[in-house]
């Protein structure tokens, strides 16, 4: 399997864009919005180790049907 299809930055870059929020340009919430940041910052490095893990539970999953789908094609091809 080539690198680009274990390729997962689109995913990553979509739940980014969900914590982010325009910042408002009152000096009185900038402390709230620090706090909002760095909680947001949080709940990203959250979803990412979450989909990391979801991912590397799935490895060998996916490398078994790949083996599957490798025999059944060259089965298929001597028939």
């Amino acid at each position: 399997m080539s690198e680009s299809a274990y390729d997962i930055s689109y995913l990553l870059e979509a739940e980014l864009a969900k914590f982010s929020s325009p910042t408002p340009s009152s000096s009185r919430t900038q402390a709230a919005s620090s706090a909002s940041k760095a909680s947001a910052e949080q709940s990203a490095a959250a979803t990412q180790a979450a989909t990391a893990t979801e991912l590397l539970a799935l490895d060998s999953v996916h490398e078994e049907l790949i083996r599957q789908y490798m025999q059944i094609s060259s089965f298929k091809a001597q028939a």
